[in-house]
């Protein structure tokens, strides 16, 4: 499939902006439960990374854009459309990859992925050259005339994204996109979602890979208990904490082990790993750097490096959660 297709020529970016999500002071309660607390968060275009423990509000949230559920309170807006006043034309701008299977396994992927394409609105003459491009898209070639009962894993979960595609929306819910799927399966999907969002378009995705969230994604939205526990840019939230460093050194054995002493002794020693004659240390720093050049050097040590240590999005996910 042409890239152009989903990216769309200069025209589109406007089109692509309507896909932006804001939610202001959202409630959503289940009897005594509260599912959503007034929670506050904004989508921009590009991809999103939606984290949070289960029961979270992840699955409570995307129902209310999507106008499954109201909520008691707050707002949600897509592209300025109101989520209560404006349900199926909302629904109209947003495709949904499930984590669950969506699919009719007697059907073809072509059958399918054109079924789809006609509840969103489209025309069966237009669905069914639609499917056969976004199936090309992503990956599904001879196999769209199969029954999907008899699909792989990786091949069912790329026909979920072309019938979540296949009306050219400008929002996108995938719910873990690489889910059962091998190493290089996970990352041409990933591959694939790097592309659709290169067409100016709106990507929500939640994964509990986190690693993949980090390989992807360009804001990440973590949720806790209903609330919003920290939001922003990858690169604002991995940045390094004051003070947080890495340092490689070399030297034999019998010298190293006396200056990992003294790192550990003067400083505040986060993690330790030595591997051929090198330590890899990462600390926070309780003075000077030169105190440790300095100890280095007495010790028979060469410092190869001491740099700023960035956080995992593990690491920022743990204290946020």
């Amino acid at each position: 499939m042409n890239d152009a297709l989903m990216t769309g020529g200069q025209g589109d970016v406007d089109k692509g902006a309507e896909g932006n999500v804001t939610a202001k002071d959202v409630v959503m309660r289940y009897g005594n439960i509260m599912a959503l607390d007034h929670l506050s968060m904004e989508i921009p275009t590009g991809i999103v990374g939606l984290l949070g423990p289960n029961g979270a509000g992840k699955s409570t949230f995307i129902k209310a854009v999507l106008g499954l559920v109201e909520p008691q309170g707050g707002t949600i807006t897509v592209g300025g459309l109101d989520s209560r006043q404006n349900v199926l034309t909302i629904r109209d701008k947003v495709g949904y990859m499930p984590e669950h299977d969506c699919l009719v396994e007697v059907m073809t992927g072509v059958e399918l992925v054109s079924y789809f394409g006609m509840i969103s609105g489209m025309s069966k003459n237009d669905s069914i050259p639609r499917s056969h491009e976004v199936l090309d898209f992503v990956g599904i070639g001879e196999e769209r005339y199969r029954p999907i009962s008899s699909y792989s894993t990786g091949m069912k979960q790329r026909v979920k994204l072309a019938q979540a595609i296949v009306h050219d929306p400008n929002l996108l819910f995938l719910d873990e996109p690489t889910n059962g799927m091998d190493p290089l399966g996970r990352e041409e999907m990933l591959d694939l979602i790097e592309r659709i969002a290169a067409g100016h378009k709106s990507i929500l995705v939640s994964s509990h890979i986190l690693q993949d969230m980090e390989r992807v994604c360009e804001h990440v939205i973590i949720i806790n208990n209903g609330r919003a526990v920290a939001q922003g840019s990858l690169k604002n939230l991995l940045g390094a904490q004051e003070g947080r460093m890495k340092l490689v050194a070399r030297g034999v054995p019998e010298d190293l082990a006396p200056f990992v002493k003294y790192l550990e002794r003067e400083q505040r020693v986060i993690s330790t790993s030595e591997e051929h004659g090198q330590v890899t240390v990462v600390l926070i720093l309780r003075g000077p750097s030169g105190d440790i050049f300095a100890a280095a050097k007495n010790a028979g040590v060469q410092v190869r490096s001491l740099t700023a240590d960035l956080s995992t999005l593990e690491e920022v996910f743990i204290r946020s959660v």
